[in-house]
């Protein structure tokens, strides 16, 4: 068999494009529903749409650009390379099937390829690429066969005789012989930064190595920092242990929300009219109910009201609804409650 082809950087640029749209297209499924999964990280509790849809779109965007984007900007940069230090990638050749190997004749230069010197060959709708085993490569433009049957053929002959005198692996371009690094995978136990490390762990074996173990680890490390945040998710919002750790901080914040209340009186001559006045002038009161914060409520500050000589304050408690059994209040010295204004419960539960 024998044909005649030249390259030119366009046909380069476009077989990189076919070749890493195709790795992309394979693998659209699986990155579609890993997108669904950050994005529902993202979203948090309560959901909320517009970052689930932000999570989505932003690891489509990642890994088309560590997928595709990337890998071809480098191959692309390698290839000008190669063709800068050998320009005979841009000659007009002549290829010629032999027994020993292939034979190319080009206006300055002849040269040939053993078989055992090919490591692989590799197509697509409109090139064919052998690859050697000193990680040059020829591209072949299908343009150059007369029928389709021809390149057919073509690459039927040389990926018979590859197998049968290397016996090697199919190779792909830009693949490293470099093992991945395993023990890395020891950062996706550390929580939130394990997600990140995680991605870049799927988007590097799924690119780069090819290997489905590191894939899995960077798997593993995002669904380890979901299960472990979920966790303390519901943890904190049903086990009685975090509730009590809840209420404590609550039962502080109460009675410092009554000293400040107070000393806002004495500076004003009135009681401020909503807790939003008592943080003008001191923006480090904290005037926001824990366990309503820890619960995602709306209203999620503490329960407040001015009755002109008095007021009220106290927290809606675990249902998030005031007036109910569960309310808590202030813990006052007897002492001094007559002092105030803060008026003890006197209202009958619901």
């Amino acid at each position: 068999m024998e044909i005649e082809f030249q390259c030119t950087e366009n046909d380069y640029k476009n077989f990189y494009k076919l070749h890493y749209k195709n790795e992309f297209q394979k693998r659209i499924i699986g990155f579609f529903l890993l997108s669904l999964l950050i994005g529902y990280v993202f979203a948090g509790d309560p959901f909320n749409l517009t970052k689930f849809f932000y999570g989505v779109i932003t690891l489509i965007f990642l890994l088309i650009m560590g997928y595709y984007i990337v890998p071809y900007i480098v191959a692309i940069s390698k290839m000008k390379k190669l063709i800068k230090k050998d320009p005979r990638y841009l000659e007009k050749k002549k290829l010629v099937l032999t027994d020993e190997g292939l034979y190319f004749e080009t206006t300055k230069k002849n040269s040939s390829l053993k078989w055992e010197s090919i490591a692989s060959i590799n197509s697509n709708i409109k090139f064919i690429l052998l690859f050697l085993a000193d990680k040059s490569l020829y591209l072949i433009p299908k343009r150059a066969f007369s029928t389709d049957n021809d390149s057919i053929n073509f690459i039927g002959i040389v990926r018979n005789r590859i197998e049968k005198n290397n016996n090697r692996i199919k190779a792909t371009p830009n693949t490293s012989n470099k093992k991945p690094p395993y023990l890395l995978g020891l950062l996706c136990l550390i929580p939130l930064i394990g997600a990140f490390v995680g991605l870049f762990f799927i988007i590097l074996g799924i690119t780069r190595f090819k290997d489905k173990w590191f894939t899995l680890i960077g798997v593993f490390g995002i669904a380890f920092t979901v299960i472990i945040y979920s966790s303390l998710f519901y943890a904190s919002k049903n086990l009685s242990f975090f509730k009590s750790g809840f209420k404590e901080l609550l039962q502080k914040e109460l009675n410092n929300l009554v000293k400040e209340i107070e000393f806002y009186k004495m500076e004003n001559g009135k009681y401020p009219d909503s807790l939003q006045q008592l943080t003008k002038d001191n923006p480090q009161i904290f005037i926001y109910d824990p366990i309503q914060t820890n619960q995602s409520k709306t209203n999620n500050k503490f329960q407040y009201q001015n009755l002109g000589k008095q007021y009220r304050l106290f927290s809606s408690g675990i249902d998030g609804i005031p007036n109910t059994n569960d309310d808590l209040y202030p813990q006052i010295s007897e002492k001094i409650i007559d002092k105030v204004g803060l008026i003890k419960y006197n209202i009958k539960h619901k």
